[in-house]
């Protein structure tokens, strides 16, 4: 028994050294978290004083503003610690210093003080949205994986398949935010400046490039169409996702038809950049092109699936003449069919292929870019319309007479039901 009390009351003894070790240990680390705290603080506090002493634009004076905030904002649950650590003056103090001295710079290079708050808010925008695109970048990445993933499996269950559309949906969410993000950004970048991009002057232009450089502008653009390109290959999609990326990729060539001239007069100095503005150029071109041969293979899969022999296209123009020819021969009958045969494909056609699918996704979306004139979407319509006017439905008197015999047989029924039955006799 002895023995035993002498072990535990050695595994006793040993814990409380231990914990009596362990305390100032822990009370250093502490405090030299604090210290961490303070020489952190202090450390950003000189960068932005010297970021003040060197600003020679607006837009300089606007970033230092937002990074002042950004400051105060960080370590404002500090402000205890940060009293003591900053006397004889304070947390409080230390900023209505640094502001004055921005103040006193911004009147220096005779800045207005309304133009400096104005693109300092959208300098914090800009912060705004490029932390969302580095999050939907992330998260999209992960996204594509997972699909690619579920992709490569043999055996695809219910399960698989119901994950596989859900993250499918999802990064097709997160790729049209994010490419609206990363313009929305750009735009605010090239609001702070003049319009005129060619009138800047050097200092400014500097300014613009470091601006665009610190927020990863072309990069994300790049990372953008190639996240494009890669949803679109990743797996089989369905109508509605392929017609959503031929309509993201028509709206991003608009936006980038309006940005890329600016990005490439601004680094028109940088032979790397000027040449990665062209790379760009090339790659939301054949992002167009595999959204367009996707579009094609899906529709023709759309007819074929249903054994409608509508000839094979590759573009617009063969689209509409050979879906015009396929429709023709089936009002003039070419192949000769029964009437049942006739209203069957007719209604097979307009039920599972024209009214849900086509005219409601593709038509709009062709039309829209381009691809098919209001004259040719009308003389679409009006064909399906008089192929219409060539069937009846089969056995159409059978049918008549059928619902008036089951109508004779209701009312005689209705009669029977309501006829009062006879009196019990009395007694």
């Amino acid at each position: 028994m002895k023995p035993t009390r002498s072990f535990f009351a050695a595994i006793i003894a040993s814990l409380m050294f231990v914990s009596f070790a362990a305390a100032p240990l822990w009370g250093f680390q502490q405090e030299q978290s604090d210290y961490e705290v303070t020489q952190n603080f202090q450390t950003k506090y000189k960068e932005l004083m010297q970021s003040i002493e060197k600003a020679q634009t607006v837009q300089d004076c606007a970033a230092i503003m937002v990074g002042i905030d950004d400051l105060e904002k960080e370590y404002k649950p500090n402000k205890a610690l940060l009293d003591k650590a900053l006397y004889p003056d304070d947390f409080d103090k230390t900023f209505i210093i640094i502001r004055g001295r921005l103040a006193y710079t911004q009147n220096t290079l005779g800045l207005i003080q309304d133009q400096v708050t104005r693109i300092a808010a959208l300098e914090a925008q800009v912060n705004d949205l490029s932390t969302q695109v580095e999050k939907l970048t992330n998260e999209n990445g992960e996204m594509l994986k997972d699909i690619q993933s579920l992709r490569a499996q043999q055996t695809q269950d219910r399960q698989s398949i119901d994950s596989m559309k859900s993250l499918i949906a999802q990064l097709r969410t997160n790729i049209h935010r994010r490419d609206q993000v990363i313009f929305s950004m750009v735009d605010s970048i090239f609001m702070q400046y003049d319009k005129d991009i060619t009138q800047l002057k050097d200092v400014t232009k500097k300014s613009l490039v470091s601006h665009l450089e610190r927020n990863n502008a072309l990069d994300n653009i790049r990372r953008a169409v190639s996240d494009n390109v890669a949803f679109l290959q990743a797996t089989t999609l369905s109508d509605q996702d392929i017609a959503a990326i031929v309509g993201e990729q028509k709206k991003f060539a608009s936006n980038w038809k309006g940005l890329g001239p600016k990005l490439a007069g601004i680094y028109v100095s940088s032979k790397q950049r000027e040449k990665e503005v062209t790379t760009i150029d090339t790659m939301i071109a054949y992002w167009g092109q595999k959204a367009d041969e996707a579009m094609w293979h899906s529709l023709k899969h759309l007819f074929h699936a249903r054994n409608f022999a509508v000839q094979e296209f590759s573009n617009e123009t063969e689209f509409y003449n050979n879906l015009m020819a396929f429709l023709d021969d089936q009002i003039n009958n070419t192949a000769n069919e029964t009437k049942e045969a006739r209203y069957s494909a007719y209604t097979t056609f307009t039920d599972s292929v024209w009214n849900p699918i086509v005219v409601k996704t593709w038509l709009p979306l062709m039309h829209d870019s381009a691809k098919l004139t209001d004259a040719q979407v009308t003389d679409l319509n009006s064909k399906v319309a008089a192929w219409q006017a060539t069937i009846q439905p089969p056995r159409t008197w059978w049918y008549i007479g059928l619902a008036v015999v089951m109508l004779i047989l209701l009312i005689v029924m209705y009669w029977r039901i309501r006829k009062p039955r006879g009196v019990a006799p009395q007694d």
